[in-house]
């Protein structure tokens, strides 16, 4: 299993949710949802997604969850009225066939089992309802990521095992996330990118977020003693730097989604 950190929905938001909140809008243009559908925001963390569906869709009624309460929290905060339950993507507390649509957006990577999170997205979709998924691709579509892998792997045996354990299963390399949708039995299953640019004004701006003890990251960099993390972040800043004088860099950033039909 994934080691995910969830506990302060504030430092998630200045590592990877400004991200998702971006991402959030070109996932919900290709959804392409009726007005008014019933929506669940599966592993919603702190409302990103279900924040930019309530602003393009004031009727929508959503339902969101995730096993995370701070992040629930802020997520009941970001969107009132919305429904926002503890709860597990492997078995979730919603009846057959309750939802419109049933959207995961950056998560079923870090469940234990995605295969069968994908059959919860379906079971708990209407018959002919859309199933949504979208996921960073991390082997080849986050060079900002692979900078902190692959340098991370180069000089801790840690870090070869914490690259090996979070790019081993190819989650969001094009065709992976399409086999999990139709291994769990949807139907008209296609696959596209999301692309967006991730902005940095200097290299303590974008490793700043990633020490705040979340998601992924955090927790390797709390597990280095002292002296392997002032060594660590020495030659993180060689690599961003390359030569060049620390300052703005822009990269390039992919999610994959795929999306079928209950």
């Amino acid at each position: 299993m994934t080691r995910y950190i969830a506990t302060s929905a504030a430092a998630y938001e200045q590592s990877m949710g400004r991200w998702s909140r971006r991402l959030a809008e070109g996932f919900l243009a290709a959804c392409a949802l009726p007005p008014g559908s019933h929506v669940l925001d599966a592993g919603c963390g702190t409302g990103a997604l279900s924040e930019a569906l309530r602003a393009r869709d004031a009727g929508a009624r959503i339902a969101g969850l995730d096993l995370a309460e701070p992040y629930l929290e802020a997520a009941r905060a970001r969107v009132p009225g919305g429904d926002f339950r503890q709860g597990d993507l492997q078995a979730m507390p919603f009846a057959e066939g309750a939802f419109d649509a049933a959207l995961s957006l950056l998560v079923i990577a870090f469940v234990p089992d995605p295969a069968r999170a994908a059959h919860e997205l379906r079971r708990v979709t209407r018959r002919g309802g859309l199933v949504a998924v979208a996921m960073w691709d991390f082997w080849g579509g986050m060079p900002s990521m692979r900078l902190f892998a692959d340098t991370a792997a180069a000089l801790f045996p840690s870090g070869v095992a914490w690259r090996e354990t979070h790019y081993g299963r190819l989650v969001g390399q094009p065709g992976t996330l399409g086999q999990l949708l139709e291994g769990a039995g949807l139907r008209d299953v296609t696959e596209h990118d999301l692309p967006l640019r991730m902005d940095y004004a200097n290299f303590d701006a974008w490793l700043a977020p990633l020490r705040g003890q979340q998601g992924i990251i955090g927790p390797y960099l709390g597990s280095l003693g002292e002296d392997e993390r002032a060594m660590f972040e020495a030659r993180l800043r060689e690599a961003w730097c390359a030569g060049a004088p620390d300052g703005p860099r822009s990269f390039a950033a992919t999610a994959r989604m795929a999306m079928g039909r209950a």
